[in-house]
């Protein structure tokens, strides 16, 4: 992945190696699951004891938008990514049904 394609910023703290080994791997599974050409941002923040986050992927094909907070950073990255799932496969399979849409009408002009 190219460095464009991703960029991840903290503010308030300073993840461990771990945890951002984690986020990176996230992250980036993320981008193999978004539409071609995708930019996938995220921004993680720590206020006191709560830890807020948020996703974005921006594509010609659309816009993925998350927000999660919670006690522990991995919890808030686990929520963001159900988020993003979530509409990430809900345009998978509209995309599918437009296809086979135009599929049955290619068919039906060819008959």
């Amino acid at each position: 992945m190219n460095l464009n394609e991703l960029k991840l910023q903290y503010q308030g703290f300073h993840p461990s190696d771990y945890t951002q080994d984690y986020i990176e791997s996230v992250m980036d599974g993320l981008y193999k699951e978004s539409p071609h050409g995708s930019i996938v941002q995220a921004f993680f923040s720590r206020q006191s004891h709560i830890f807020k986050g948020r996703i974005r992927i921006d594509s010609a094909r659309g816009h993925f938008f998350a927000v999660a907070s919670g006690s522990h950073v991995k919890e808030v990255t686990n929520r963001l990514v159900q988020q993003i799932r979530r509409q990430l496969d809900k345009w998978e399979k509209s995309r599918l049904q437009r296809k086979s849409l135009r599929s049955l009408s290619l068919e039906e002009m060819a008959s």
